[in-house]
């Protein structure tokens, strides 16, 4: 280790260098084991990988010198490793190979599958025409409030907001929502029939009372069990429907993985055709029977291909104890993992008229009434 050491360049002139001083053009050295340089754009390429909070740890003269130091002992660690032929033994190479199989079919789904699964134009639109419902936004209100205890008190800053008195003022010095006080009494978020109000909870009556108002004018006292709230709504605005350039972003997200599904499966077909693949083997996989079938579509991954295996079933078991198990489970799986809800919609109508009494119909009835509302089920899968 010493004479290591002693190969390496003074650490002034390193520390020199890391700090921007003395530059020298080509990538100056930072030091040197052996025969090898270590150079500020190796130094630069060691960090291009890592993760933003560990290079937060190397922006510092002394995280410089740690990061530095670790490349040098690394690199004599590799040399000591080479000189020893480790780099010549067997489960070195195989491991090698098999790295270099990672790195390439990485590189080919990055270069060539991702790059082909993006949706284009006319598939975002079309989604955007099939699902209209996920984009409309219920009327809602914008509001402020004062909660008080009492039923005069409520009157009286009532009377005070009619001779005048600022809102906000008043919310300061009275309002017992402390969230909301110092804010002039701003409501958070959007005021919506039949939803909870962020920070108030449930309160159907008095959501109800503020879609009566009228924009601008102070409220009678609503009571609630929280207390007497006092309210101006700032703003009232009625059901509309997001446009296609509001949402295009989300729905190319979330149309994405089933595209690139789409495309391996196509490219992968494609390859096993060209390569002239023969299994040499029978698969030990293949199903021999309803439970093994019903088996691998429930543990598999790919959500095409669950269906598939699902459809299978139900084609190939239509007499199957667990045949509409496997019909709810297509239904699920188009609206919950490809959000092809029209798809799903049609397999739940399906299924409620073969098994309306079964133990998932209302189950399906859910997902009939919510599955495009982003609500998540809470039954079980």
């Amino acid at each position: 280790m010493a004479k290591i050491r002693g190969s390496i360049i003074v650490f002034a002139a390193i520390l020199a260098v890391l700090l921007g001083c003395a530059k020298e053009p080509e990538s100056p050295g930072l030091a040197r084991v052996g025969d090898t340089v270590i150079t500020e754009a190796d130094f630069e390429a060691r960090m291009v990988g890592m993760p933003p909070y560990m290079r937060q740890q190397i922006t510092s003269p002394e995280g410089k010198e740690r990061f530095l130091k670790g490349l040098v002992e690394e690199e004599a660690i590799v040399q000591e490793a080479q000189a020893m032929g480790l780099d010549d033994a067997d489960e070195f190479k195989a491991e090698m190979r098999l790295r270099r199989r990672d790195a390439l079919v990485r590189s080919f789904y990055e270069q060539v599958i991702e790059a082909r699964g993006t949706p284009s134009d006319e598939e975002v639109a079309q989604y955007y025409e099939d699902n209209q419902q996920e984009f409309l936004v219920p009327e809602y209100l914008e509001a402020r409030h004062i909660l008080v205890d009492t039923k005069r008190q409520a009157q009286d800053v009532r009377s005070r907001l009619a001779d005048g008195a600022s809102f906000e003022e008043l919310a300061v010095e009275y309002s017992l929502d402390k969230q909301t006080s110092g804010k002039g009494g701003q409501l958070h978020g959007k005021i919506q029939r039949g939803a909870p109000i962020r920070g108030l909870g449930n309160l159907p009556q008095f959501t109800e009372a503020c879609f009566q108002l009228d924009v601008g004018k102070p409220s009678q006292p609503i009571r609630t069990e929280m207390g007497y709230h006092v309210v101006v709504v700032d703003g009232s605005f009625p059901e509309s429907t997001r446009s296609l350039d509001e949402v295009k972003t989300d729905i190319a997200d979330l149309l994405t993985p089933r595209v690139r599904d789409r495309v391996r499966d196509e490219i992968v077909a494609d390859l096993m055709n060209r390569y002239d693949v023969e299994f040499l083997v029978e698969s030990e996989t293949e199903p021999e029977s309803p439970e093994d079938l019903f088996k691998l579509a429930s543990e598999e991954p790919n959500a095409r291909r669950k269906i598939e295996y699902y459809e299978k079933f139900v084609e190939t078991y239509p007499d199957n104890e667990r045949v509409y198990e496997a019909m709810f489970m297509i239904g699920f799986t188009l609206a919950e993992d490809l959000r092809s809800f029209d798809e799903a919609q049609k397999v739940f109508e399906d299924f409620l008229e073969k098994h309306p009494e079964s133990d998932l119909s209302d189950d399906a009835r859910w997902m009939l009434e919510n599955m495009r509302s982003g609500e998540e089920p809470e039954f079980g899968s």
